[in-house]
């Protein structure tokens, strides 16, 4: 699917207003390539139904018609001034109406990340550099070999095995080790592709377009949007490795609701073996000048500042650091691409990549497999034992409801842990993308990142190594 010459000028007249350039240096969005990129994010979206409402919007978008609802008078929106057709886009984002205010956010979102994503003609865009950006680091050519083998149907499949496993990341994967290494038959079926090390080259279009599951949720008014892992591996591959053990609190309230399996020593031990599989540490924690700027103010505000825990070995804690969301181009990430599933492939377990499955097949109230397609449309039948439905929780319930089920809690109680960016201007430079040696730290030395929670003591300080060197 393409956008018409119309709905083309549409998208170009929205994107320029959210980033116009600055008439010198930087080009606006539709000399970069940034449209391009914006309508490759829309027109992938796997609702059909939002991918026409979108196409309908641009369809209309510069009639007079639509501007009178949108409050730009009768003249056309190609026809306004830049800084009229700004007033026009601002008075979305303030409408009392939440679809107007929604849909800003959509356009606001989508226009402006591409626009810093855009490579532009020359594979450098000029914007980089006047935001202090280096840009992508590039493939490896040192890189080793990849560790799994997985199976990309190319024609009508049809398999059977004792347990299918819907999804390959932190859930499905350590499920199809377990599994497997207990001697059963086991297929995972991930809806991505396989990417390792030397797939990665740091790039924010290549890894957003590969490693993400394509047009990001979002909830009613677009204000949070929810991205998704969707390659081998899932979120694994693309998470910071930030690795918490469930707080005895939380343990307590799970038990409470009706699963007292979270408040024995039985998943006190599961912890134990996913710590030791993962290799969880503290031993790779040197922090970046936003980073130290952060732990420096709450230090100052009493609150509790400590080692960050992560599920990795050989992190530079740097450049490549700064890079995690796009996938780790040294393997030191300790993803279930390189640990879980690995021990899966080995005890024998089937790996399936490109395959979207749509439904678990149900037979006299039971999961007999599961029904779904590659991407070119061919139908892949996997009937099983038992089915394992690990696609996050965003997608398990997706899968659940479209497979008929009808329990009232699929879908819900869903919470989020949003993030959120807080910006200033500092004196000094504030490179967040990797550590740096500052004073007080020298070169490769861990020391408290800034993971931080309110507290009503005041802890000591973080023990601090001598000097950098001068």
């Amino acid at each position: 699917m393409e956008l018409s010459a119309k709905q083309r000028a549409a998208l170009a007249s929205i994107c320029d207003t959210f980033t116009p350039g600055d008439g010198a240096d930087l080009p606006p969005a539709s000399q970069l390539g940034a449209v391009d990129i914006m309508a490759a994010l829309v027109l992938h979206n796997p609702r059909a139904a939002e991918v026409k409402q979108f196409l309908q919007l641009l369809e209309l978008w510069d009639s007079r018609a639509t501007q009178l609802i949108l409050g730009g008078g009768a003249r056309r929106f190609s026809r306004q001034t830049q800084q009229r057709r700004e007033r026009m886009l601002l008075a979305l984002a303030e409408s009392n109406v939440t679809r107007k205010r929604a849909l800003f956010q959509a356009l606001k979102g989508a226009a402006t990340l591409s626009y810093y994503m855009a490579p532009g003609p020359t594979g450098r865009s000029p914007v980089w550099p006047a935001i202090g950006y280096p840009g992508p680091l590039g493939t490896r050519t040192d890189a080793p070999e990849p560790a799994l083998a997985p199976i990309r149907p190319s024609a009508p499949t049809t398999l059977d095995c004792d347990v299918v496993v819907v999804g390959s990341g932190a859930g499905g994967g350590t499920a199809a080790a377990v599994l497997a290494g207990h001697g059963l038959d086991v297929i995972v079926v991930e809806k991505g592709g396989y990417y390792d090390d030397r797939d990665f080259d740091g790039g924010e279009l290549s890894g957003l377009s590969r490693l993400y599951a394509p047009g990001p949720s979002a909830t009613a008014e677009g204000q949070l949007s929810i991205l998704q892992g969707q390659c081998l591996g899932g979120g694994t591959v693309v998470n910071y490795t930030t690795s918490f053990r469930t707080p005895p609190r939380v343990r307590d309230e799970w038990a409470a609701l009706g699963v007292p399996q979270f408040a024995t020593d039985e998943y006190e031990r599961c912890l134990d073996a996913v710590w030791s599989r993962l290799g969880v540490n503290s031993d790779h924690g040197r922090i970046s000048s936003r980073d130290a700027l952060m732990e420096r103010g709450l230090t100052a505000l009493g609150w509790h500042v400590d080692e960050m825990p992560r599920n990795v070995d050989g992190c530079d804690t740097g450049v490549e650091c700064g890079r995690c969301g796009l996938g780790c181009r040294i393997g030191a990430k300790k993803s279930a691409t390189k640990t879980w599933l690995v021990d899966a492939q080995r005890a024998g377990a089937r790996l399936l990549v490109d395959v979207d499955v749509r439904t678990v097949t149900i037979t006299a109230g039971r999961a007999t497999g599961v029904a779904g397609h590659t991407a070119d449309g061919h139908p892949v039948t996997i009937r099983a034992r038992a089915v394992v439905a690990a696609a996050g929780s965003v997608q398990t319930p997706a899968l659940l409801r479209r497979s008929g089920l009808t329990n009232p809690n699929i879908g819900r109680h869903l919470h989020l842990h949003p993030a959120t960016g807080v910006w200033g201007v500092f004196a000094e430079e504030v490179r967040p993308w990797r550590a740096e040696c500052r004073p007080g730290t020298p070169p490769n030395t861990p020391i408290s990142t800034a993971s931080a929670t309110a507290s009503s003591t005041r802890p000591p300080p973080p023990t601090r190594p001598p000097p950098c060197p001068s």
